[in-house]
């Protein structure tokens, strides 16, 4: 079990807990004092998004908002986010996304990508980010490409499929608006180790 302790800026610098363990995530997200928490069971996870928001001020960037966001299989979103102002605490509210990121990782997202490869081992299709998955290519945009043709461009804040044959047969994808692209890119990470 991890726990953090999230202020989520200068409007609301309330200490606010978000507990982390392997069956849920309860986070203290509301304010009314006899329901503080919002709680997520592992089971119920379905997607997540998340990233770096940077906040422009009038001729130059301000600050930045660290933002998570976990849906469950309600159609509901958890939202964890913080944020800071003219790089005060910069390395330590970076260090806090870094560190809430891996674990997400280590007790729900790994479980998720591993549930989505085992689905692509039995030979069982299944679509996210409308990219269609089978057992040895993806389909998107009427483009279909064998997994041994996938390569990725990976940037700051979005990733880029594309064939190694064409660069023209490619999707795009952004961390913090498409939800679960990050699983995406974890499994292309994986099958690209299988595959070339």
């Amino acid at each position: 079990m991890k726990e953090f302790i999230i202020i989520r800026g200068l409007f609301d610098n309330r200490k606010r807990q978000l507990i982390l363990n392997e069956n849920f995530i309860k986070f203290e997200n509301k304010d009314h004092k006899d329901d503080l928490f919002t709680i997520v069971n592992k089971n119920d996870i379905v997607g997540i998004r998340y990233g770096i928001h940077f906040i422009k001020g009038l001729e130059f960037y301000i600050g930045r908002e660290y933002k998570i966001f976990i849906k469950t299989n309600s159609g509901k979103e958890l939202k964890i986010n913080f944020k800071l102002f003219y790089r005060r605490k910069l390395n330590e509210k970076h260090e806090l996304y870094s560190s809430i990121i891996d674990h997400l990782w280590n007790y729900y997202l790994n479980d998720i990508s591993k549930k989505y490869l085992d689905k692509i081992g039995n030979g069982i299709e299944f679509t996210i980010c409308n990219i269609k998955f089978l057992s040895d290519r993806i389909i998107f945009n009427d483009k279909e490409l064998l997994f041994k043709d996938v390569e990725i461009k990976n940037y700051y804040h979005y990733f880029i499929i594309y064939s190694k044959n064409d660069q023209y047969q490619n999707k795009m994808l952004y961390y913090l608006q498409d939800e679960n692209a990050v699983i995406i890119l974890n499994l292309f990470n994986i099958i690209k180790d299988e595959y070339h």
